[in-house]
Order: C-alpha cells, then structure tokens, then sequence
C-alpha cells in the first residue's frame, strides 16, 4: 500500500509539480489550497505525511500547523513546511515553546531530489 502526502499549497502549479512529482515515485497524494481544506483532508484521507506552504488565504500554514500538532491524534503526522518565505523559519524557531517545529522546512524554489530524500527520511 503506498504512502499518503497530503500537499497543501494555495498556487497550483507547485500543487500539480509535487502531486506529479510524489506520484511518480510511487506516493498516494490529495491536496489542499489553505489551511482549512487541509484539515478536512487529513480526517478523510489520513495522510503519512504532509508538506505545507505557510502563505495561504482563509487559514494559514501556520494556523494549521498550530492546529495540528495541538490534536493528540494528529500531531505525530511528520510536516514538511515548503516556502519561499524564509523569515518563517525564524518564526517556527521563536514559536517552539508552545509548537514543535516542523520535521523540516525547504525553501522554495526547492530541489526535487532533496525534498524526495526528506519525503523517504521521514516516510520511506
């Protein structure tokens, strides 16, 4: 059975790069355009891993990844924070006290190999 990527990213060009990207290499994946919808995905489609951009409409990556990582049920699901804002490392770094910081966090533009390499670190 192959392992789920939730993708959640509200531009979708980097949406159809990664779900192509992570589906060639043998990944299940669903996506989500902000914060809210990926919620709702990752009560249906019970992903083992999800990247996640931070600037996003409705509710943020942030709210999101705050969101998750407070659910007892949720919070071990491994995140991959990819963005091109690179201040928000510094701010998951600050914010650690009351958040874990992500698994790990890729600027964009990113490299493909690199990212797979953290995909399969985290989920085979």
């Amino acid at each position: 059975m192959a392992k789920k990527i939730l993708i959640v990213d509200d531009e979708q060009d980097v949406l159809t790069y990664l779900r192509t990207l992570f589906q060639d290499n043998g990944y299940e994946t669903a996506e989500a355009g902000d914060g809210k919808q990926a919620m709702d995905q990752v009560q249906t489609f019970h992903p083992d891993l999800i990247t996640l951009d931070i600037i996003m409409p409705n509710q943020s990556g942030v709210g999101f990844y705050r969101a998750l990582k407070k659910d007892d049920t949720l919070q071990k699901i491994p995140v991959i924070v990819l963005s091109g804002v690179g201040q928000y490392k510094a701010f998951f770094a600050r914010d650690h006290y009351t958040v874990p910081k992500p698994d790990a966090f890729v600027e964009k533009p990113f490299n493909k190999d690199e990212l797979l390499s953290l995909v399969r670190q985290f989920i085979g």
